[in-house]
């Protein structure tokens, strides 16, 4: 009777074992507290339908089963790295999917190259994260600072006009602010940047901080654009517009993400550049999750959607195209990688990590402007020459 007991026993654990050799995980670092609870919803639910678009809904590769991990961070930096911490040591682990803001993934860089361990970059916008902060085992498909910004000065630049910035009051916001002057600086284009001004995170007053800003544009001669630059979602574009820049002959511009189910209303012209909106990439993949997520979630898919989607699809061609999970072989399959994502096609640049990717330039103007924003012009990644950093 015992030995039948023990064997099993070791009958069990032997398919355990054989279940768990037949399965791949990947860990998806994200902050879901209460603050952020839309945005880590629309992050993992666009990486879900990444897996099933990349695996053609099988949810697995060369033969092995996906298993998503998503650990909440909570938006803490030391949690983050800790929480990379413990998924690295996992065998079963075959990378690590960062989510969340820069100051949560530039603490998990260290981590990822301590353990050797490959993390993608979905969503941080930090220019450091490819640059001097980067390591061999990151990897962003996110659209970096530097590229909006330098896809922002293509789209808005003309000889003499005057341009005043507002951004958020964070390291992101500092960080794409600063990329955006040395866009400026490479591109001389007879813009002449007037002013920057970082709003606070709580963005009460929004009306009052910022019609204080049109002292420094109003009286100048030239064009003259109030930008919005910002790294996340909900840019307060409507706020600022029920100030009514254009009585002072200011246009207002937006840098980031537009929300698809509510646009901007900028009572008059509003141009700029972004990412990703909905109806702008023309391609297949990006016409399956429009469809996929109105049937799903009844509603657009948004930045956020499209980016987790596409660090998914990177995610499954790495691993289909790798000889193992082992991270020098992922390395070596995401290097120059290139892949076609919601947001169009992406090359992964061999220097740095960084996947090279379109910008789309839109309009939205007179009565129009509590509609869809209109396509303008696909910026190609040729047409943004972004530099290589050096890396510590």
């Amino acid at each position: 009777m015992m030995r039948a007991v023990i064997g099993l026993a070791l009958l069990a654990a032997a398919a355990s074992n054989s279940a768990l050799a037949q399965t791949l995980a990947i860990a998806l670092i994200e902050d879901r507290s209460p603050a952020h609870a839309d945005v880590a919803r629309h992050s993992e639910d666009g990486f879900r339908l990444g897996l099933d678009y990349a695996t053609h809904g099988s949810f697995r590769v060369r033969g092995r089963e996906i298993a998503l991990r998503v650990r909440d961070d909570r938006g803490d930096p030391m949690t983050a790295a800790r929480l990379l911490g413990e998924e690295g040591r996992d065998p079963a682990v075959a990378l690590a999917v960062g989510a969340g803001s820069s100051a949560e993934t530039l603490a998990m860089l260290p981590v990822a190259a301590e353990l050797r361990r490959i993390l993608l970059v979905a969503h941080a916008k930090a220019d450091a994260i490819t640059a001097s902060a980067g390591n061999r085992y990151v990897f962003r498909t996110a659209a970096s600072a530097s590229q909006e910004t330098i896809a922002a000065v293509l789209a808005l630049a003309r000889p003499e006009l005057n341009l005043a910035v507002v951004a958020p009051d964070t390291g992101e916001g500092h960080g794409a602010v600063a990329a955006l002057k040395a866009a400026l600086e490479r591109r001389p284009e007879g813009v002449f940047f007037i002013s920057s001004y970082f709003l606070p995170p709580d963005r009460s007053e929004i009306g009052r901080r910022i019609a204080a800003q049109f002292d420094a544009l109003h009286d100048l001669h030239g064009a003259k654009t109030l930008l919005t630059i910002w790294p996340g979602p909900h840019p307060p574009i409507a706020a600022i517009a029920a100030t009514q820049p254009g009585r002072f002959g200011i246009r207002l511009a937006l840098c980031g993400a537009i929300d698809p189910n509510a646009p901007p209303k900028a009572g008059g012209e509003l141009e700029g550049v972004t990412s990703y909106f909905y109806s702008m990439p023309s391609n297949p993949v990006n016409a399956w999750l429009v469809a996929r997520w109105g049937r799903r979630f009844h509603e657009r898919p948004d930045e956020t959607a499209a980016e987790a989607m596409t660090a998914a699809i990177a995610a499954v061609e790495a691993m289909a195209r790798a000889p193992s999970t082992h991270a020098e072989a992922l390395v070596a399959a995401l290097e120059g990688m290139r892949f076609l994502a919601p947001k169009g096609r992406l090359t992964i640049r061999r220097q740095d990590h960084q996947a090279l990717q379109p910008m789309y330039q839109f309009r939205s103007e007179g009565a129009q402007a509590s509609a869809a924003p209109r396509l303008v012009r696909r910026i190609e990644p040729a047409e943004m020459p972004l530099p290589v950093a050096t890396r510590d």
